[in-house]
């Protein structure tokens, strides 16, 4: 059966990358400096946009299972360029937030329809698919990171003009090469219902559950760096010139690893539950290093260690996911795999800020190191006792 070009879903999360990142790394600065509203306004938009991201997350995934996967893709970039287009000429106060959680509903839903025809591609290793769609998903990042630098003074207008281009183009190609024929499981998943449809094996749901969490706790986390890791910097007189930096070594070494692994066809580990293990690790391990950081070369080095954990681990949690996944559910999984993080990056800040707000940034720190090497250990003794008994869908 022909089956979609990997090369075409590449470029269609590319440009959807660069759209979107070339847009969230303002907000606040653009709610707190323009619109006048306080940083806490502006987290609470950033909350919503996250949850909106859930629900578009899961609601697409469940619907790849039982719908045309073409016209779901089209109708989510129709959906999310008429809110960038409004937002060129409507960008004011309460228009921008709406816009955005709206937009955030988009998100959700492209990107759990992205991992969901990623799992339909049989001709490359499942490992290799996703590493290089997180390969692209980071290098669209970094190119849209760098045209807020370049092209936002006082007004969102041009961002979103480009945002706006650059959905025209995904839609273009979505329209000529996203249109495939539906594997048969799915044909037949629009006229069952949730009782006619195969039952995952528990064995399956424990181990998918135990990654579903652990991405929520490990996401909670990391949004520290996004969220509380500036000021702490700020209060230690380290520049934030020197703090937005790190993000471009962070981009820099996922390319990197990214660009390793794709040449090993997705695999450093012959077995995928032992790279999810050595990324997990070395995430954890950066909390340490931030934890005991006083010095700016410090934070560089949690940040590299930082990124070769997630590099290494998060591309690997939904190819296993795609691989424990029966055949008429591949969709509603992938949905619930990019939701788990959108959760995580909805309560980071609010958890993290609470927690410094009784404690310490050091206390958060040191708490992410413990809870992340608990995390490390318990899905290690579920997954190490059980995955030989796991039915896979490959």
């Amino acid at each position: 059966m022909r089956e979609l070009r990997l090369k075409w879903l590449l470029l269609g999360s590319l440009i959807d990358s660069i759209a979107m990142s070339s847009v969230w790394p303002l907000t606040t600065i653009y709610m707190n400096q323009e619109l006048g509203h306080s940083l806490v306004m502006a987290g609470v938009v950033l909350f919503l946009n996250s949850v909106a991201s859930i629900l578009g997350a899961f609601t697409a995934g469940k619907m790849y299972d039982k719908y045309d996967s073409y016209y779901l893709v089209l109708g989510g970039i129709v959906f999310t360029w008429i809110s960038f287009f409004t937002l060129i000429f409507f960008n004011g106060w309460p228009i921008y937030p709406i816009l955005l959680v709206l937009i955030g509903l988009g998100t959700g839903w492209l990107a759990a329809l992205t991992n969901a025809m990623g799992t339909s591609i049989k001709s490359r290793d499942g490992r290799y698919v996703f590493n290089m769609l997180y390969f692209v998903q980071n290098l669209g990042v970094m190119i849209g990171t760098a045209l807020v630098g370049i092209l936002f003074k006082h007004s969102v207008a041009p961002l979103f003009t480009i945002a706006s281009v650059m959905f025209i183009v995904f839609f273009i190609v979505a329209l000529f090469t996203y249109r495939i024929p539906q594997e048969s499981p799915s044909e037949h998943a629009t006229n069952m219902n949730e009782s006619e449809k195969t039952k995952i094996p528990k064995i399956n749901l424990t181990i998918i559950m135990s990654f579903f969490i652990s991405l929520l706790i490990m996401w909670v986390f990391y949004q520290q760096w996004s969220s509380t890791v500036s000021i702490y910097m700020l209060k230690l007189h380290i520049p934030l010139k020197s703090y937005s930096f790190l993000w471009t070594v962070n981009g820099f070494f996922i390319l990197v690893v990214q660009g390793l692994l794709s040449s090993r066809g997705g695999k450093l580990l012959k077995d995928p539950f032992h790279q999810v293990y050595l990324g997990i690790f070395f995430f954890l391990a950066s909390f340490g290093l931030l934890a005991v950081a006083h010095q700016y070369y410090h934070f560089v080095i949690a940040m590299v260690v930082l990124t070769i954990g997630e590099a290494i681990a998060f591309p690997s949690i939904p190819a296993i996911v795609n691989s424990l996944s029966p055949y008429d559910q591949k969709g509603k999984y992938q949905g619930l795999t990019s939701a788990f993080p959108s959760a995580g990056r909805a309560l980071g800040p609010l958890i993290g800020s609470m927690i410094i707000e009784s404690t310490s940034f050091v206390f958060l720190y040191s708490l992410g190191l413990f809870v992340i090497l608990f995390v490390l250990i318990v899905i290690a003794i579920i997954i190490e006792s059980s995955k030989k008994k796991a039915t896979m869908y490959e």
